[in-house]
């Protein structure tokens, strides 16, 4: 049953994801739809690393530094792959 759930998720999430990137490159699709949608993906995105680093610092605190601070240093890496890639206007 998990593997089904994980699968019809995983699918659902996939059209979600291809459909956005679609809709944001599209010149047919009004700007400020197009605007929505990439500032939805990115805050989306934003909120996956600070849950990333969340857990980071809370294993530093409770468990190991050093399992945490690897932990905090790849969030650090893909928040700042996110910024550029945002700043060069690939953001898909």
């Amino acid at each position: 049953m998990e593997i089904l759930f994980e699968f019809i998720f995983d699918a659902v999430v996939e059209l979600l994801y291809a459909g956005g990137e679609a809709a944001v490159r599209n010149s047919k699709v009004p700007k400020p739809i197009r605007i929505m949608i990439a500032v939805i993906g990115i805050l989306i995105f934003a909120a996956i690393i600070g849950l990333i680093m969340f857990a980071g610092v809370d294993i530093m605190r409770s468990r190991s530094v050093i399992g945490g601070l690897i932990i905090v240093a790849v969030a650090v890496l893909l928040l700042v792959m996110m910024v550029k890639k945002v700043r060069k206007g690939k953001c898909n």
